[in-house]
């Protein structure tokens, strides 16, 4: 052993032959010297690797060179009743110089003859490594099972929500081990009746034979083929099977699908050519959401409005195109909210160039729980419409009438008696633009309802509309 304390100490303690020779076959790593209140007197040791860290201890107490949580543990060791001689192993921390712990379990031996107290110690470092790789492995076994557990639970999962039907078979009797709800309603049987059941039973007498000739050729060579055939019920359902092992047993996996009648070349390109209908149409055609938020607009549009592409409309509100803004929007929102449906709403559209005048019809739709509303804008620019001379030959028999006043009534009354005329008419136009709405009719003439409301009974407009 490597004798590490002062030469003035060790010589005074004086240990007897029988000692030493059952302190060497103890075969310890770590043999300390204390005196009974706990000072490191000696100490000797046979590991190379722990010499390193005993040098400074000797003249210390012991307590300084354990962790925080081990003094205690420290104290037991040094305590001996009056007839003990021996306290039981403690495992106890010593700091390292590098910063981490080495670990080292004790025994003490109260030596009263000689006047000290002997700690014998077993260094821990290589079982504590071997019982964290066991802990570590233990936790990558967890980890592992608990990966194959939500594994399964996912394929589980696919398996039951599968719309397509599955079944699985033996590879020995070609009877069915599993079998999930889609299938169980194409074959029109519960899971409990099918399972433990061969295939080919469930299908048409001509057909069994043929299908249990094509399941034993899957078995023997997994091909790509289709088997096409009958069931009971005379469903026509197409199968494919494929192999697969597990826990060393075989499974076919089949996969049984309806025969769906060909459609015609014009239904199965149905949804791209009406799609294609609505792009190239000479009429705009938009579609936003509830907040006007434009999600489709096809070219027609981006031309009636002077974009450079339909992708610059995407995401703005459809009001940012209308000449009276929030206003006609407002109106034909509440038009669809209430009917569900916009006929021949009359407006203007304002692009980069001067105003267009437009017809819109819109129609409300749900799609995915949400509502969205569709708008064909027309364009009636080039329209010849007698509905618009109307208010100017109204205007123009208003006209005549005032001036055959002239000579009858002052001209401050005459004014009177036009703006009368004139407002008259701008709040017909508006009420009949509004569908009779007089809220929006008040706001597209800058005024409040009440005003609306006084002008209009003034001018006896409420009777007519």
């Amino acid at each position: 052993m490597t004798n590490l304390a002062h030469t003035e100490e060790a010589s005074a303690i004086k240990i007897s032959g029988e000692l030493a020779e059952s302190i060497l076959s103890l075969s310890s790593d770590v043999v300390l010297f204390l005196s009974p209140g706990g000072v490191i007197r000696k100490v000797s040791s046979n590991n190379s690797k722990l010499s390193n860290c005993l040098e400074n201890w000797v003249g210390k107490s012991w307590k300084k060179s354990v962790s925080s949580e081990c003094m205690e543990k420290i104290d037991e060791l040094l305590n001996f009743s009056e007839n003990q001689e021996k306290n039981n192993w403690r495992h106890i921390n010593h700091p390292d110089p590098s910063g981490s712990y080495f670990p080292v379990s004790y025994s003490t031996l109260n030596i009263r003859s000689e006047g000290f107290i002997l700690a014998i110690g077993r260094e821990l470092s290589q079982l504590t490594r071997l019982q964290q790789n066991l802990v570590s492995a233990q936790q990558d076994l967890e980890r592992d099972y608990m990966r194959l557990r939500q594994l399964e639970a996912r394929y589980r999962m696919l398996f039951n929500l599968s719309t397509t039907a599955i079944v699985v078979l033996d590879d020995v009797n070609l009877e069915v081990q599993e079998v999930n709800p889609s299938a169980s309603a194409l074959l029109g049987l519960k899971t409990h009746s099918i399972l433990g059941s061969k295939l080919e039973n469930l299908f048409d007498n001509l057909d069994k034979d043929r299908l249990k000739k094509y399941l034993s050729k899957t078995l023997v060579k997994d091909s790509k083929s289709i088997f096409t055939g009958k069931l009971g019920k005379n469903n026509s359902v197409k199968i494919s099977a494929s192999t697969y092992k597990h826990e060393r047993k075989g499974f076919l996996l089949v996969q049984i699908e309806p025969e769906v009648a060909k459609s015609s070349d014009f239904s199965s390109a149905q949804p791209l050519t009406i799609l294609n209908s609505i792009e190239n149409a000479p009429d705009g055609f938009v579609v936003t959401n509830e907040k006007g938020e434009v999600s489709y607009a096809n070219e027609t549009f981006v031309e009636m409005v002077g974009l450079r592409n339909a992708s610059v409309a995407i995401g703005d509100n459809i009001s940012k195109w209308l000449v009276r803004g929030r206003i006609d929007f407002g109106v034909m929102i509440k038009t669809l909210s209430k009917n569900g449906i916009l006929r021949l709403f009359s407006t203007h559209l304002s692009g980069e160039g001067s105003a267009l005048e437009v017809e819109i019809s819109a129609v409300s739709i749900e799609v995915d729980k949400k509502k969205l509303f569709t708008f064909l804008i027309r364009s009636t620019s080039r329209r010849i419409s007698n509905s618009s001379q109307a208010p100017s030959s109204h205007l123009s028999r208003s006209a005549e009438q005032l001036s055959e006043l002239v000579g009858k009534l002052p001209l401050k009354d005459i004014v009177s008696e036009t703006t009368d005329v004139i407002e008259k008419l701008c709040i017909e136009s508006a009420l009949n633009l509004t569908f009779n709405n007089r809220v929006s009719a008040a706001e597209m003439l800058g005024l409040s309802r009440q005003s609306l409301y006084i002008k209009m009974k003034k001018l006896n407009i409420g009777e007519s509309i």
